[in-house]
């Protein structure tokens, strides 16, 4: 799922910026004008600029840019194979950070789960720590609802 490195940029750029004033307390027009331009950029609509505020203590302007470039989350019927592969995919680290948390999501719209416990703490579903890709997905799909 490749998000244009230009639009990574510029948002990420934005998100700084944005990050900047609210940091100074500032409610300003110029967050107005650069919360309009990451709607325009991003494609979403009533983007709430105070839930980035301090986003750099959990995660990096890129990554986060490329989250908000990214399509929303939905249930897409995926097979039980499909489900497998991006299970798969999260546990080796195949894919970036943004990428990860978009198929948890998916993932969880799919199952009706809370799919990052299972793969970060397979212990509190019933699992050995060290458990598979295989295993965790045999659990999510034995408790998917």
């Amino acid at each position: 799922m490749a998000v244009d490195m230009n639009k990574i940029s510029a948002v990420a750029d934005i998100l700084r910026r944005i990050d900047k004033l609210l940091e100074k307390n500032e409610n300003s027009a110029e967050i107005r004008e650069l919360t309009q331009q990451l709607e325009e950029i991003t494609g979403r609509k009533n983007i709430d600029p105070l839930q980035f505020r301090g986003f750099w203590t959990y995660t990096g302007a890129e990554t986060l840019a490329e989250e908000l470039l990214m399509p929303e989350p939905r249930i897409m019927g995926l097979s039980d194979e499909q489900i497998f592969e991006k299970v798969k995919k999260i546990c080796l680290a195949d894919y970036s950070e943004a990428e990860c948390n978009y198929w948890i999501k998916v993932l969880g719209l799919e199952t009706g789960l809370e799919i990052s416990d299972y793969i970060y703490f397979p212990d509190t579903k019933g699992l050995d720590f060290n458990s598979d890709e295989r295993e965790i997905t045999n659990a999510i799909l034995a408790d998917r609802k």
